[in-house]
């Protein structure tokens, strides 16, 4: 199968693409190549079957939705561009999207239980559940979403908190949180770590687009998170990264989100393998040798 991932340098792309490069061919576009030179003659010429688009700008700076900034024009107009170049087409697209879509406050203190570990969700989030976005980045995002519902061999794949082994700049919460236990720096927290989250190793994702393709199922939702195993509050989280270290306690902070998987399986037998509280210590190690990608496999390229 050839695939090519659109945001193949990013902190998930990495390790998505040496991931799928095991058992395809894989080819690379990202911000240097720039999505809006990717034409139809390339994905003709080259062969590619399946297109997974993962590039985007996650501006959360402010709630006004802003048209020809960056992120509108990476998130939305990308993905118009996308949906142009695919149409009539056999090309699978996967639209990597963001729980972000809900709003950032989804579960409130009477959707909660509290328990000595930190919170845990009284539901989780379904397909189905109402957009709320708050931010210009979900709101790019679910725009991104509508559009790529035009293109009949397309699938949506939201995310909550994907992760990988390995450092990068930046990173998601889970990078941030783990350097500062490696650097021995006070871990910051909000709500003292109590609110919930359900990480999903990139690996978990990458056997969930192939059994989608495997399966040829189109035109579907996908609510992709790590499961009920891999429920665990920030502060456990925290714990397992730094038993020793010192919590920073900081102001605000949500009470948790987790995605309800059960659609996934239903449709493909699908369930996340990989346990997060397992693999700390690897990305912990990761950080600490600076090792900020996997090895490529020998079949995948970059455009």
């Amino acid at each position: 199968m050839k695939i090519m991932l659109l945001g193949h340098e990013g902190y998930l792309g990495r390790s998505l693409f040496a991931f799928l490069g095991r058992r395809h061919e894989m080819y690379g576009w990202d911000q240097k190549e720039n999505i809006f030179n990717l034409d139809a003659a390339y994905l003709s010429r080259t062969g590619i079957e399946v297109v997974i688009n993962m590039a985007m700008i996650p501006d959360r700076s402010s709630g006004v939705y802003q048209v020809g900034a960056p992120c509108d024009e990476v998130n939305v107009m990308g993905a118009r561009h996308l949906a142009k170049i695919l149409k009539g087409t056999d090309i699978s697209w996967f639209q990597i999207s963001t729980r972000e879509v809900f709003g950032n406050s989804v579960y409130g203190l009477k959707d909660v239980i509290k328990t000595k570990a930190g919170y845990r969700p009284k539901f989780l989030l379904d397909e189905g559940f109402r957009y709320a976005p708050i931010n210009f980045y979900g709101k790019t995002k679910l725009m991104a979403e509508f559009i790529s519902e035009s293109h009949p061999r397309s699938n949506i794949i939201r995310l909550t908190t994907c992760y990988t082994d390995f450092n990068f700049p930046g990173g998601n919460w889970v990078v941030q949180l783990i350097r500062a236990a490696v650097e021995g720096r006070p871990i910051p927290l909000t709500r003292n770590g109590l609110q919930f989250r359900d990480p999903l190793h990139v690996d978990d994702l990458g056997r969930l687009i192939e059994s989608l393709i495997e399966r040829k199922i189109f035109s579907e939702i996908i609510h992709a998170g790590g499961g009920e195993k891999n429920i665990l509050s920030l502060r456990e989280f925290a714990r397992i990264a730094a038993p020793k270290g010192k919590i920073e306690r900081r102001p605000g902070g949500d009470y948790g989100v987790a995605f309800d998987i059960r659609k996934a399986f239903r449709l493909t037998g699908w369930k996340p393998k990989i346990l997060v509280r397992e693999r700390i210590p690897i990305i912990a190690e990761n950080i600490r040798r600076g090792i900020d990608r996997p090895v490529p496999a020998a079949n995948a390229a970059a455009a």
